[in-house]
């Protein structure tokens, strides 16, 4: 997902988000769905769900995504948006639901402003909503394997009722913001919420 937020003078800054959900199993039935909820706005946003299904069609576990690129100019500005998603096994679109309530869940909220001199041009927000449950005779377990200002891995692993691992695999979302000459970038600003833990703000 990448947001280029432009002024009359030229090119601001570009907003770069990524998001890799990666999975192992010998399940048959993972079925992903997509939706895009993007307007005409400079917000960009999608929702996936995963589901994971046994050899009878059964869901064992599920996942959903909600991924939202935001750049939110302060002075009069053009954004231009561009969203490429690559999905296998092969998605379906339509709604997708958030999981509520769910077993476990992580929400990053990822902030970074473009400033000319002391004038902030552009607040570029990601964020990424992670929610995750297991159906009955299963369990789920979410762990966090990196929290760096621009990278976020979060770890899953669905087990059976013998504490074997029929799902594993991770989230990722990295963020990036690049400043065109004559600006200059501000700190990072992360919120991170943890249902495993308490809320992180740097």
């Amino acid at each position: 997902m990448l947001s280029k937020t432009g002024i009359t003078a030229g090119p601001v800054s570009d907003l770069d988000l990524e998001m890799n959900a990666t999975f192992t199993t010998n399940l048959t039935g993972t079925a992903i769905t997509f939706e895009d909820e993007s307007a005409s706005t400079p917000e960009e946003k999608t929702k996936y769900k995963m589901a994971f299904r046994n050899s009878f069609g059964a869901t064992i576990g599920v996942l959903t995504v909600k991924l939202v690129g935001n750049p939110e100019p302060d002075v009069p500005a053009t954004v231009q948006k561009v969203a490429r998603d690559i999905f296998d096994p092969a998605e379906t679109t339509g709604t997708v639901t958030l999981l509520d309530p769910a077993d476990d869940t992580y929400e990053r909220v990822w902030k970074q402003a473009v400033n000319q001199g002391r004038t902030q041009i552009v607040d570029n927000i990601g964020k990424i909503d992670i929610r995750v449950k297991a159906e009955a005779g299963y369990t789920v377990d979410q762990s966090v394997a990196t929290a760096t200002d621009n990278s976020l891995v979060v770890n899953y692993s669905w087990n059976d009722a013998n504490g074997t691992a029929i799902v594993s695999g991770s989230v990722r979302f990295d963020s990036v913001v690049r400043a065109y000459t004559g600006y200059t970038l501000g700190n990072i600003r992360i919120i991170d919420t943890d249902s495993g833990d308490r809320r992180r703000r740097r």
